[in-house]
């Protein structure tokens, strides 16, 4: 039996070698796609220069030197915030797994019948703090890479003239390639551009309310906030957990709730109501697409595969759907209005249109 390179099992097995390989490649992977979308970002301010007569090789290097500076900046808040939060980590854990007993007690006294041990091994202070505190390390360890960083944006970008010129030599259809590119760049950009608007936002808001509220490292719980805010879906949710347990453990109830209410309108208005109005255009993902994506990418390459997990989807939904052969692959990976448009394309071009696709869908 012979198969062919089209065959479903061929592509099954040639895809799982790749995934097994990215996800074993992770550790090399990862800072050079954190430098790849980087570099997609800050292009918009040297293009920018660029277009005020400022000369490129100038441009490039005022917009790198603010970006190693910002890194640099962004890497010893991370390592001092954590280093001091991390010797009284103890501390708090043991503060927690207190408050968490006398909770179980009361609600013991209703009638239930929860153990204190069970509970804390699930949902005890080191499990949520610890993840919480490794997330960070484990950002700010790539961060902290920042001359690896640098040198491949540099590159990047220095090579972002000659992209065009190398896709025209080498592809049958550079001009549907390059237009597919520019789509992915703009979509990527914006959406990056805007989740690092909207989570400074929120993370800085959330500070100055913990700052408020006088409860400590403001600092780090807002620089949490900011980055689970690139976390689609459950980011802020899952932010908002040791946050809480650690306003728990200062100020109690009262404080919770304070905290709580403060929290949930910043993240109401921000993730309610600035995000889609800026966001709903670039996406074009299925929210089911969106959550698995973030599952699966995670799965693939940790942490930043997270932070990453629709930037890389929406780049492959884009490359995906300028192939007939793959088009209907991109049309399951989007929304709903992708499925209509399609849908309005087959009836305009007569190729079998139906007339109705199902009650739900009216």
């Amino acid at each position: 039996m012979s198969f062919s390179g089209n065959h479903p099992i061929v592509l099954f097995a040639a895809g799982f070698i790749v995934i097994a390989g990215l996800r074993y490649a992770a550790p090399i992977i990862n800072p050079v796609l954190m430098a790849v979308f980087v570099s997609i970002i800050i292009y918009q301010p040297i293009d920018w220069m660029i277009k005020k007569k400022v000369n490129r090789s100038l441009s490039i290097l005022i917009v790198m030197v603010s970006l190693g500076a910002i890194i640099f900046g962004f890497s010893v808040v991370i390592n001092q915030s954590l280093k001091k939060f991390t010797l009284n980590l103890p501390v708090y854990k043991e503060k927690l797994s207190a408050v968490i007993t006398q909770l179980i007690e009361w609600v013991n006294g209703f009638g239930m019948s929860l153990h204190p041990d069970d509970v804390l091994s699930k949902f005890g202070g080191g499990n949520v703090f610890g993840y919480a505190t490794n997330f960070l390390a484990s950002l700010g360890g790539v961060m902290g890479q920042i001359v690896l960083l640098i040198l491949v944006v540099a590159f990047v970008i220095g090579e972002s003239t000659s992209f065009p010129i190398k896709l025209a030599a080498i592809l049958k259809k550079p001009d549907q390639s390059m237009t597919n590119l520019g789509l992915i760049t703009k979509n990527v950009r914006n959406y990056l551009g805007m989740k690092t608007i909207t989570g400074s936002v929120a993370g800085i808001l959330v500070a100055l309310l913990l700052i408020i509220l006088d409860i400590p490292y403001a600092v780090i719980w807002g620089l949490l906030v900011f980055i689970f805010r690139f976390i689609p879906n459950i980011g802020s949710t899952i932010s908002a957990i040791p946050i809480m347990l650690f306003v728990l453990i200062q100020d109690g109830i009262s404080g919770v709730l304070y905290a709580g209410i403060g929290y949930g309108a910043i993240n109401f208005i921000v993730g309610q109501i600035v995000e889609p109005k800026f966001l709903a255009k670039g996406m074009d993902l299925s929210t089911l697409v969106v959550f698995l994506s973030l599952v699966f990418w995670g799965w693939v390459f940790g942490d930043i595969g997270m932070l990453l997990s629709v930037p890389i989807t929406m780049a492959i939904k884009i490359s995906l759907g300028s192939r007939k052969s793959t088009q209907w692959i991109a049309i399951l990976l989007g929304s709903e209005k992708n499925a209509r448009e399609a849908l309005a394309n087959r009836k305009q071009k007569g190729i079998d249109p139906p007339d109705r696709v199902s009650p739900a869908l009216d």
